[in-house]
């Protein structure tokens, strides 16, 4: 498997195939996607990427020492439980010195935890589905 920085737009088939389905695209598009701050990273199998996330330059004044945000981040659903994720997460980390926030999905809020990140607020839905802030340690 091999990660590589991508263009915001090899990330739309996962993350609306995978996060949101079936919604609109501003749902799963981001407004920093183009920014030149902003990194993309994906794995590939077979050249096809199989796992996406992005981190973009986004402020949450809750969390003022996190100035980047974890977003849009998937694995194809058949490939769940083998690392992908771990990986794209490791990777993605190593290209900041600062903390990284993100709002994960209630269901996937374990994945975070076991990789450094902690809860922080209260839990709100989005999208019609619960999810919970969290950060680096």
């Amino acid at each position: 498997m091999l990660i590589e920085q991508v263009q915001a737009s090899d990330c739309y088939f996962l993350r609306e195939s995978i996060l949101r389905p079936g919604q609109p695209k501003e749902n799963w598009t981001f407004a920093a996607d183009h920014d030149p701050r902003t990194t993309h990273l994906a794995i590939k199998q077979n050249e096809e990427i199989i796992g996406i996330v992005s981190l973009l330059p986004e402020k949450n004044e809750a969390v003022s020492q996190h100035p980047w945000r974890l977003r849009g981040m998937a694995v194809k659903h058949e490939l769940r439980g083998r690392g992908v994720g771990k990986l794209l997460l490791v990777a993605l980390l190593a290209k900041v010195n600062e903390g990284v926030w993100c709002t994960a999905r209630k269901n996937v809020q374990d994945f975070y935890l076991k990789n450094g990140f902690e809860i922080f607020g209260d839990e709100f839905v989005m999208n019609d589905m619960p999810h919970v802030t969290m950060k680096t340690i």
